[in-house]
């Protein structure tokens, strides 16, 4: 394995997400949310979110919307979710996740239980891909796409059941 890829595995193993009590607790407008949403999330992974986008996840109810165009920590833990999920499921399916959750009054409960797993997961991936990976990158490559493919699989196969929860 090359030095490369020996610290990519480190990095997803060490990679979180702020406690609920870091996001601010202040009223931030749109550029602010925006900015703090790429801080928080790894290189690529707020997959370039936008103003607009942040408007249609409000429009589509995934999202509540802001209180005089300002945003709270709510906002911001369901953005944070929303931008590691929607890569790997439909919007509605995060829609669907936060409601069996209670919505904006489940969100406080549902971040601290979401980012424990985020860093749990990473590090689990992490460990696992060092153990099957092979000695070179493509072998890495194919086990963390097909490790990818398994869990979006479950995922989506189990989504029908997040309502009775």
């Amino acid at each position: 394995m090359r030095d490369m890829q020996k610290e990519a595995l480190d990095s997803l193993a060490r990679r979180s997400l702020p406690p609920w009590e870091e996001l601010p607790d202040l009223e931030l407008y749109m550029d602010q949310v925006l900015s703090l949403v790429g801080r928080y999330l790894p290189a690529g992974e707020d997959r370039g979110l936008t103003a607009s986008m942040v408007n249609n996840y409000v429009k589509q109810r995934v999202l509540p919307p802001p209180v005089s165009k300002r945003y709270r920590r709510g906002h911001l833990a369901a953005l944070l979710m929303l931008c590691t999920l929607k890569s790997v499921m439909p919007i509605s399916a995060v829609q669907q996740l936060f409601q069996s959750w209670g919505g904006a009054e489940g969100l406080q409960e549902l971040y601290a239980l979401f980012r424990e797993l985020y860093q749990q997961i990473n590090s689990g991936v992490s460990a696992q891909l060092y153990k099957l990976h092979g000695e070179g990158g493509r072998e890495l490559f194919l086990c963390a796409a097909l490790a990818s493919q398994a869990a979006q699989s479950l995922a989506m196969e189990i989504l029908n059941d997040l309502g009775e929860a």
